[in-house]
């Protein structure tokens, strides 16, 4: 019995994360990043499928993209044409775990 509680707390626990970080991306990324607008950024599928490219390890895709988004800068963007067009991305001030999360919630969910 004591088993099955804790698979399906752990269960339960995995499937809260996802949900938090969709949704704390849906609430904050997703206002400029969305699925098919560009009028104030790159569409998020851009965003990942460079990504992606560039860092094909799941580990070195969360590392690279949260560190970029916790301190926006020209020298290491992946997008400087997009920064040509929008500007540069604001500093958000999202704690580095969260923008852990993020990614990895892309890195997962989004192609």
């Amino acid at each position: 019995m004591h088993k099955i509680v804790l698979i399906f707390l752990s269960t339960l626990s995995l499937s809260y994360s996802v949900d938090i970080y969709e949704t704390i991306f849906d609430g904050n990324c997703g206002s400029c990043h969305t699925q098919k607008d560009e009028s104030s950024a790159p569409t998020i599928t851009k965003v990942i499928k460079r990504y992606k490219k560039m860092h094909p390890i799941k580990d070195d895709f969360i590392k690279s993209l949260s560190n970029w988004v916790s301190n926006p800068n020209k020298k290491e963007s992946l997008f400087k044409d997009a920064i040509k067009h929008y500007g540069l991305m604001p500093e958000l001030g999202i704690d580095k775990e969260t923008l852990q999360g993020i990614a990895k919630y892309l890195h997962q969910s989004k192609n």
